[in-house]
């Protein structure tokens, strides 16, 4: 009872949508589960009565306003700020469901402790066919599939693989493990007429993104690059601070000076609490962020690309710097937090909204891309054969975007559908987030 309180206060003094939330009864069975061991009914009962106050309207275009508020254990949330991740080194991207489910290997971490995945040979564009010897796609066996592909503990699991439509000889055998992953890599790229291209992949807004990050602006800086590529397709977003250090650098100190990253709005109850986050020239160690001072980027994007990571659009887009997306419509989430524990769990409800210098925002149903093109797993990512970067080679020598049907159609063997909304990364929708600072205690 203490906690349902305390969650109920919270939400009435924090939420963004609080004078829309629906009236629960407290003594109501969800919210006093019986039946498993203490901390599950705990859990499960905070969980149900935290989800049946959220927001329950939709948007004009028939989305929910509120697809992002969640809680978590707080252990599973301090390990996913600072960059940490049980598994194999990989990202995972999945399609359909039962007896149409198909699983590929979207991204491999290279260089790392958390190193199975490299260490194994496996490469983008693997598909996953089984797991322990059950199929991907047998509905009946999923808990174990899900089980091996997202393990909870340090474990081995046998995974059978195909590449390029042949079965790999080998099951390959990898082992979990915890490590701080770089969530950002970089190269410089020499295209056909000479333009020397900045490449920057960058996957997630955490700590540990913070290096790579500096050391991309610096080597871009360095070689003098003529033009550069964002690459958040699979970023889900983070630290707003992370985004405006990146958006500092593209845009440099003569279009950001004085100006606002992202004006943070909250409810009508914390209208003093509203505040400006300038564009931030160093990192959170106050390590000197390298400047590039261009006046156009080009930044990938997919349905995975979500809040933080569209706040480097709209910020920049708000001080005059061109932008021009290319891949698929973001998440739309122009909405934040601050994260908040208590006994255990960390919540984190809509509090806020932001807006450019410019004061636009609202984009719950995405950021638009100029040109649609489908991401390809044939592909190795930062390569000219690429289809997003290729696109975006295109676009600077100024010919006209692909059609989606030809993007889709470009190495897209035994990936139906792919780069459409029924393709998603495999991971918890809660990363989806964009948030002000670590959290606070509750």
């Amino acid at each position: 009872a203490d906690e349902r309180n305390w969650v109920h206060a919270y939400l009435n003094e924090r939420y963004f949508w609080y004078k829309d939330m629906p009236v629960v009864n407290a003594n109501d069975a969800r919210y006093n589960v019986v039946g498993g061991s203490a901390w599950t009914n705990f859990a499960q009962s905070l969980s149900n009565y935290f989800s049946d106050q959220l927001n329950p309207k939709y948007t004009a275009s028939g989305v929910k306003v509120d697809q992002f508020s969640f809680l978590t254990q707080t252990s599973a949330w301090n390990q996913f700020s600072q960059g940490e991740e049980l598994g194999y080194g990989w990202l995972l991207s999945e399609q359909g469901s039962g007896a149409t489910r198909r699983v590929w290997v979207s991204y491999v971490y290279p260089g790392t402790r958390l190193d199975s995945a490299v260490q194994a040979g496996l490469q983008r564009g693997d598909e996953i066919i089984s797991v322990d010897g059950y199929a991907v796609n047998a509905a009946v066996y999923s808990t174990w599939v899900d089980a091996g592909l997202s393990p909870s503990k340090a474990e081995t699991h046998r995974f059978v693989v195909k590449r390029n439509g042949q079965t790999i000889p080998q099951t390959v055998s990898l082992t979990s493990s915890t490590a701080v992953l770089p969530q950002a890599e970089h190269k410089v790229v020499l295209d056909a007429q000479g333009v020397k291209w900045g490449y920057l992949l960058f996957n997630s807004h955490v700590e540990s993104a913070q290096a790579p990050l500096r050391a991309a602006l610096g080597d871009f800086k360095a070689q003098q690059i003529d033009q550069l590529v964002i690459d958040v397709r699979y970023n889900s977003g983070g630290y707003l601070a992370l985004a405006s250090a990146l958006a500092y650098g593209v845009a440099g100190p003569a279009k950001t000076q004085g100006k606002t990253f992202e004006r943070v709005r909250h409810n009508d109850k914390r209208t003093s609490e509203d505040e400006s986050l300038p564009f931030y020239s160093t990192d959170f160690e106050g390590g000197a962020i390298d400047a590039l001072n261009l006046a156009k980027v080009y930044v990938l994007t997919t349905d995975q690309t979500c809040s933080a990571s569209e706040s480097i659009i709209n910020g920049l887009r708000g001080v005059d710097v061109e932008v021009v997306q290319i891949g698929g419509t973001t998440c739309g989430k122009p909405y934040g937090f601050v994260a908040q524990d208590n006994c255990g769990i960390t919540y984190a409800a809509m509090e806020f909204e932001g807006v450019n210098h410019k004061g636009q925002g609202g984009y719950a149903d995405g950021l638009v891309p100029e040109c649609a093109v489908s991401d390809d797993l044939t592909r190795a990512l930062g390569t000219l054969g690429e289809p997003m970067f290729a696109a975006a080679v295109a676009r600077h020598r100024g010919l006209a975007c692909p059609s989606l049907s030809a993007s889709r159609a470009l190495g897209s063997v035994g990936l139906q559908g792919w780069g459409s909304r029924n393709m998603q990364l495999i991971r918890p929708d809660w990363q989806r987030n964009k948030m002000l600072r670590p959290a606070s205690k509750g």
